[in-house]
Formats: C-alpha cells, structure tokens, sequence
C-alpha cells in the first residue's frame, strides 16, 4: 500500500501520530542532523516565508519552496533517504 504523502505531512503538521511514522522517529532525527539538512535549513533561514505560506494555504508558495530545495543536491539527498525510510 503506497504511502499518502498529503496525510503524513498533515498529520506531522498538525502534531498527529501516523502509522507510516512508527519506530522511524529516531532515523528522521539522525537524518535532520546531517549536514545536508543543516544546509537545508540554512537555505531556508528561519522560516518564515514557510510559515506564512502553510497558515494561508499558499499551495504555489510551498511548491515553490520544495522545487528550490530540491532542486539542491542536499535536498535531493534528502528526499532520497526520505522516500526509502517510507517504502
């Protein structure tokens, strides 16, 4: 059964548990502490333009905010070892 990406992001949004997260909380966090997701993070300051974009439902705003960071070797990296974590 595929994973539905769309419910696991607003689960982790809204602070809900997901099944497809289970026993994965330790690997997201050593995954968040590599130098990929640090410049990552770096990239995208401290957030706001995120924010502000998920609060108003600004759907072009994050798909530009992901095009941008995956357009990144980092954040292809990244979404990489997310999308095996997930399978």
């Amino acid at each position: 059964m595929p994973t539905d990406y769309e419910k696991l992001a607003s689960d982790l949004l809204a602070g809900k548990t997901n099944p497809a997260l289970s026993g994965k909380s330790d690997a997201l966090k050593s995954l968040a502490e590599t130098q990929d997701a640090q410049k990552i993070k770096k990239m995208l300051g401290n957030g706001d333009t995120v924010k502000k974009a998920m609060e108003s439902g600004d759907t072009a705003a994050l798909e530009s905010i992901v095009k941008n960071v995956l357009s990144t070797k980092e954040g292809a990296r990244l979404a990489e070892e997310l999308a095996k974590m997930f399978k």
